[in-house]
């Protein structure tokens, strides 16, 4: 069986995508168009952790004339300047990746102080229009809830929330959480809100691929996680032990 979760399985799925006709859309540009148009893929990737992996996606994306949004968590390990440069000059929007209510250890009040000094601190780097939460199984909050049930992004100077903004009754949502793209519980805080019954699955890239060619899908939003995909057989022996092992924690977790 190939290989899933490498660079040449995600360049093919971008293959399939742009010979099917669909258009890519960066999370500000879906805000932004007052007009969609009738096929198209929200592309979106958090940076969770190995920022050279996210330039490496951003290339490959480039070489097709496609845009994406990178989340960037404001941690040491992520927080790379360069790297963050070199993603937006090649045409890509950086977001937001936030963590706030975590840090805060749930006090909205400290959320928002840290999510306004945080996003300052990104936007040193580069220009910042949306925001997107970071999920955490280890932890109980969901970082969304700082928002409320009125969320205002205006204070922040914000288009919105990639989990909330979008009108996930009319895009279909696809993510790798959980080292598939088949919803399931695996997928933790990784899901959204407003999603109606999905008619279409995927559990490997290869189904993705599919799906495109044949357009069975018309509007979908793709949340891909950099880190989680290898160029070398080492480095995916590596991740798919890192998230066997991550996804043994929250099957146990799920039992408590």
């Amino acid at each position: 069986m190939t290989r899933d979760f490498t660079y040449r399985t995600y360049a093919r799925m971008l293959d399939a995508a742009v010979d099917a006709g669909y258009e890519f859309l960066t999370v500000r540009e879906y805000l932004e168009r007052e007009t969609l148009p009738p096929r198209f893929l929200i592309l979106r990737h958090d940076v969770d952790r190995k920022p050279a992996n996210a330039l490496d996606f951003a290339r490959i994306e480039a070489e097709r004339d496609v845009a994406a949004t990178y989340y960037f968590r404001t941690v040491d390990r992520t927080l790379d300047p360069h790297v963050i440069g070199r993603v937006e000059t090649l045409g890509h929007e950086i977001g937001y990746h936030y963590e706030d209510l975590d840090r805060a250890n749930g006090d909205p009040a400290e959320a928002h102080r840290s999510f306004a000094t945080n996003l300052a601190q990104l936007r040193e780097y580069a220009t910042v229009d949306t925001a997107c939460m970071h999920g955490n199984p280890l932890t109980t909050f969901d970082n969304r809830e700082m928002w409320g049930d009125d969320p205002d992004f205006d204070r922040y100077d914000l288009l919105g929330e990639a989990y909330l903004s979008v009108d996930f009754a009319d895009v279909t949502y696809f993510s790798d959480a959980g080292r598939t793209w088949r919803d399931c519980p695996l997928k933790g805080d990784d899901h959204v809100v407003g999603q109606r019954f999905k008619t279409v699955q995927a559990d490997r890239t290869a189904d993705l691929v599919d799906l495109f060619r044949k357009r069975r899908v018309s509007r979908a939003c793709l949340h891909a996680h950099p880190n989680r995909w290898a160029d070398s057989y080492p480095e995916f022996v590596a991740e798919r032990t890192r998230d066997a092992a991550v996804n043994a924690a929250k099957r146990g977790l799920q039992l408590l």
